[in-house]
């Protein structure tokens, strides 16, 4: 597979293999997608923990799910209000 590079990250990727960081393309984009892959996994990890903190909250009765009909409804009356002054 052949990619031409934008000239910003040509630019950038010039200058990672000027400096000696990288021998090669294929070296530098495969450092940068296994920093994907691993910031991908740490967003994993943050979204599971967040859940079960959410979880022991609502076991705990420290919150509640959303009632939407009753959010719709104050939606509803704030905009008939704004509407009517």
């Amino acid at each position: 597979m052949h990619y031409e590079f934008p000239p910003d990250l040509r630019q950038r990727v010039s200058a990672r293999l000027a400096d000696g960081s990288y021998q090669s393309e294929d070296e530098l984009l495969r450092d940068a997608m296994n920093a994907l892959d691993e910031l991908d996994r740490e967003k994993l990890r943050l979204f599971h923990a967040r859940n079960l903190v959410t979880a022991e909250q609502s076991r705990l009765g420290l919150s509640t799910p959303l009632n939407l009909d009753a959010m719709l409804s104050r939606i509803e009356d704030r905009v008939a209000a704004e509407g009517s002054s």
